[in-house]
Order: C-alpha cells, then sequence, then structure tokens
C-alpha cells in the first residue's frame, strides 16, 4: 500500500458515468487539482455483464444492458470530449481512461498503478432498505482504496470551502488534522474541530483531554483559524451532520469505520454511513489507529 509522504493532492482520480452529476463531481475534482497544482485522471468503468446490472443494480456504476464497441468507441469520445472542456476551463493536465470490467478492480487497479492520492465520486443520497441490501459506489471506493475518497453532492461547490468540520474521536487523529490543514491552507478555510460530550452533567475528562490534544497538534504546524467545541449526542457523525448544518460548513472529514456509522435513530432509520446521508460534502481519511480499534 502506499501512502504519501506529505498529505498533498498531486494524483486525483474522478469516476464518471456522462451524468451530469458525476460531470459535477469533475469540475470539483478540477478546482481542487488547480489549487494543489494536480494531475487529474478521469475514469470510466462499463460493465460489459447485462446480468451484473439487473441483479445488483446498485454495484454497478454504469447502467448499461449491452456494450457493443459501437459504444465503446462511443464511450471513448465523450470522455474525450469531457476532458478537452475540463482542460479548457480549468487550465490543468488531464488524462482520460476507459477501462471494462468490476468496479472495485477496475478502481483498485488505477489507484495503485497511477499512485492516486485523492478519488473523487459523486454520492447519491440512500434511505432505508436499499441502504440495507446495496452499497452505494462511495462506500465501496471508500472500502476498496487506501487513498482518501471525497464524496460530492449536487449542491457542492468547493470554490466557496471555508468552514471544515473535524471530528476527534478516541485518538488524536493526526493524519485528518494534516489534511485538514492542507485544505485550509489552500481555501483560507478555518477548522472546527468537534468531540462529543456523552455526559450530561459536564464534559468527561478523556473527550477533553484528546480534543486539547488535537487542538495542540495543529497549532503546532499552522496559526490557521480553529475552533474546538464539545457537542452533544452519542454518535459521532449524527453528531458531525447536525453541527455541520448549523454552521452552514462546507465539507465534513471523517475516518472510515465507526466514525463514519451512523447509529440508526429514529432520523436515520436503519442508520448507514454518512456519505449516503450528509448534505455536506464528505472527506474520508484512512487512519491506521481507526483500522486497530
Amino acid at each position: 500500500v502506499l501512502f504519501r509522504s506529505q498529505e498533498d493532492f498531486k494524483r486525483i482520480l474522478v469516476l464518471t458515468d456522462f451524468s451530469s452529476a458525476s460531470l459535477h463531481a469533475a469540475e470539483e475534482a478540477a478546482a481542487i487539482a488547480t489549487r494543489f497544482n494536480s494531475k487529474l485522471h478521469l475514469l470510466h468503468v462499463s460493465s460489459s455483464a447485462a446480468v451484473s446490472h439487473l441483479s445488483l443494480p446498485e454495484t454497478c456504476f454504469f447502467h448499461v444492458a449491452e456494450e457493443d464497441e459501437d459504444s465503446s468507441l462511443n464511450n471513448k469520445l465523450r470522455l474525450e470530449k469531457m476532458k478537452i472542456d475540463l482542460e479548457n476551463r480549468f487550465g490543468i493536465c488531464i488524462q482520460s481512461h476507459e477501462a471494462k470490467g468490476p468496479l472495485k478492480k477496475i478502481v483498485t487497479y488505477y489507484v495503485h498503478d497511477l499512485h492516486i492520492d485523492l478519488v473523487v465520486v459523486d454520492a447519491k443520497k440512500k434511505s432505508g432498505i436499499r441502504e440495507l441490501l446495496f452499497s452505494s459506489v462511495a462506500e465501496i471506493i471508500i472500502n476498496t482504496v487506501e487513498s482518501e475518497v471525497l464524496c460530492v453532492y449536487p449542491e457542492s461547490n468547493c470554490n466557496r470551502l471555508k468552514k471544515i468540520v473535524l471530528p476527534v474521536g478516541k485518538f488524536v487523529p493526526e493524519r485528518k488534522i494534516r489534511m485538514a490543514y492542507e485544505l485550509a491552507r489552500k481555501f483560507a478555510a478555518n477548522v472546527h474541530m468537534i468531540s462529543l460530550n456523552k455526559n450530561s452533567n459536564g464534559i468527561s475528562n478523556e473527550n477533553t483531554k484528546v480534543l486539547m490534544a488535537a487542538y495542540r497538534y495543529l497549532k503546532d504546524i499552522t496559526n490557521i483559524p480553529v475552533e474546538c467545541r464539545t457537542v452533544s449526542g452519542n454518535n459521532m457523525a449524527e453528531a458531525a451532520i447536525r453541527y455541520a448544518e448549523n454552521i452552514n460548513a462546507d465539507l465534513i472529514l471523517v475516518n472510515p469505520g465507526t466514525e463514519s456509522q451512523l447509529s440508526g435513530n429514529f432520523l436515520y432509520r436503519w442508520g448507514g454511513d454518512i456519505v449516503n446521508h450528509s448534505p455536506v460534502p464528505v472527506l474520508s481519511v484512512h487512519s491506521n489507529m481507526e483500522k486497530k480499534q
């Protein structure tokens, strides 16, 4: 597994199916690439198996019942047009890739082969029985690759990125903090650190210590504006969504795993992953500490 020595996005991969949502994701990826001086890669994955679409519709990224040479050529032409348009609009270098096969296998290959630092994907909100039965594309990618994954929505606009919400749990999320620093520096944004206060009678010493340690870690590497708050609740993902909505935040940084899971209360029905419910873009940042828990 390849890890970056610095939390920087030199190589960005965006998945597209030529829909308006994935086009918006590509525009968001291009805007980020301009800030980080990144190389942007466009990837379109075709499925040649009509049966897989019919039996598992939620796991097929490109919904086409039959692929042939004509449609493959058409995909390449559409991808090239998209590439040229984005290059002209954003003034960045873009490389396009057309591939056929299982989504997980193809994405894993390109992330590894191209040494991708960030994958950008449009996140389609899901709820109820659909989320229980089928994983979203965003979830599949997050659970498949070791690079960071940014989930964007139709209302996302990274050019107005000014408020970043950074949940702090049982340990100091150093990698996530460094990522927040890089984004805040590039976009002149503020960072809002939050931790859960499960004790209605006061703030627990453990939560306070970890939050303060995280604050000191960030302040040691930057002088960007930082706010620290404890928020009531028993679930970090739900608290992060509520807080982000209250302050009109533009991005939530989370570790995949426990921190990303909703509790399944009356508001979120059967629970699920934050990427399927958040109205605010979510950046999933892998953490070795999170994997050990």
